[in-house]
């Protein structure tokens, strides 16, 4: 059989083994979820809560991405909502925002969650934070 018979085969395989698979398991969807609070000083005991939709049954979210305009009120954020607290810092406390790769999964039915520690309040900052990812068979 020559290179050019093999290559020939091979496609024709990978063609079959496509066909015979259901295309939700070759499927991956974007995901990109913001969430805002208009006034830092209006959150309950200087913790500001972000809440995102909720990972739809039989995918799993992988964040790969996360963004948030934090002003001079807080150095960071945490991420949660999947069983653990990830931290993420402002590469320079003097930016007003941040922008980060991430690479954290999320389970089926799980809620994805952002906080914010915002204790002085005397600043009313507008917050907003971004997630980008992409949806996956579970």
């Amino acid at each position: 059989m020559n290179i050019a018979s093999k290559a020939i085969c091979a496609t024709a395989i990978t063609a079959l083994l496509l066909a015979n698979s259901p295309a939700s398991a070759w499927a991956v969807e974007p995901y990109q979820a913001q969430a805002g609070i208009p006034d830092s000083a209006t959150c309950p005991a200087s913790q500001c809560y972000f809440t995102f939709p909720t990972v739809p049954n039989g995918k799993r979210l992988l964040l790969t991405s996360v963004s948030a305009q934090l002003g001079s009120v807080s150095n960071q954020i945490v991420l949660e909502g999947n069983g653990v607290s990830y931290f993420v810092t402002k590469f320079d406390p003097s930016l007003g925002d941040l922008t980060t790769p991430v690479s954290l999964f999320y389970e089926a039915a799980s809620t994805p969650t952002a906080r914010v520690f915002a204790p002085n309040t005397s600043q009313h900052t507008s917050l907003i934070i971004t997630i980008v990812g992409t949806l996956e068979a579970a």
